[in-house]
């Protein structure tokens, strides 16, 4: 019998733009750097409809936070948006540029793992080089926001395809990210990734892992940081005290919270701390042992709509 013939790969939809583009960089709003951007597409994509901010008070060359506040946003945004991310600390140097599609959006970005936890989460995704063709404008080497994102993001605006800038690749740099970690005790392990600016601790564990022990999952867990013990409530106005309380956030992720305080501060931690969610003793017969049976791998996720 012969071998069948491999199935081709799935093309990504067709390109149709929505004139909407996206920001997200280290820029802040001090100098003019955001606003020249933006000056830029308007100028060069007349079929723009909005640039819209989605952050520029990310760390300088904090090209971690970037990745994760990318991928947990974007999705919020109709297909045909232009994602436009400049958290790029190798700025003028050989490192490449990269234009990636998924779902009927495009991305571009530095390839310094800025896009790692985005590829890695979308099973139908096209990472492309950006190559000669992709316009550049003046002879900066520390302004690619102006000179290399916002001409190429007015021309994918303006309707020109994805394909036209540069070629698939299959390679890419990537962040070493520490995925949570469940033990063999049933607890399990995850890490802050982002501190808001309320002082919110926000872990990369997603909720699912916890309501996997059934429809009353916050009773059946607790949470462990800096030193405290504290209860999984559904709502900041739940905590029972004073103290913290884990619940979880916009993103759908874990997160350690003080209510009308910061628990960062509190709690003197930062990104990169621990925390742990333990079962609680008394929980139902068995969920225990399943949890002790489960892998360090995380659960399925739903799909996305």
């Amino acid at each position: 019998m012969s071998a069948p013939t491999p199935a081709p790969e799935r093309a990504p939809r067709p390109w149709r733009p929505s004139g909407l583009v996206t920001l997200l960089s280290d820029y802040g709003l001090e100098d003019p750097y955001v606003g020249i951007v933006k000056g830029c597409l308007w100028r060069d994509a007349p079929r723009l409809k909005d640039v819209i901010d989605l952050c520029h008070a990310i760390p300088p060359g904090d090209v971690a936070t970037a990745a994760f506040l990318l991928e947990r946003s974007w999705a919020t945004f109709p297909a045909g948006s232009v994602h436009v991310a400049v958290v790029d600390p190798g700025v003028g140097t050989a490192r490449a540029l990269l234009l990636v599609e998924a779902r009927g959006h495009v991305f571009l970005a530095p390839d310094n793992g800025l896009l790692t936890r985005l590829i890695e989460s979308e099973p139908l995704v096209v990472v492309r080089e950006v190559g000669e063709t992709a316009p550049v404008r003046g002879p900066s080497t520390t302004f690619d926001g102006r000179d290399r994102f916002a001409p190429l993001a007015a021309r994918l605006v303006e309707g020109d395809p994805p394909a036209a800038f540069g070629a698939v690749v299959k390679s890419y740099r990537k962040l070493a990210l520490r995925a949570p970690e469940r033990r063999a005790d049933g607890s399990i392990v995850t890490r802050v990734v982002h501190v808001d600016r309320f002082g919110n601790l926000i872990t990369d564990l997603s909720f699912l892992w916890l309501a996997e022990a059934g429809a009353d999952w916050r009773e059946r867990w607790s949470c462990e940081a800096g030193g405290q013990s504290f209860p999984l409530v559904r709502t900041y106005a739940e905590a029972p005290g004073k103290g913290p309380i884990a619940l979880v956030d916009s993103y759908d992720r874990m997160e350690v919270a003080l209510a009308n305080g910061s628990a960062a501060r509190a709690l003197g931690l930062a990104r990169g701390a621990e925390v742990r969610f333990v079962p609680r003793r008394g929980e139902k017969k068995g969920a225990g042992r399943k949890a002790a049976r489960s892998t360090k791998k995380a659960p399925k996720k739903a799909r996305k709509s």
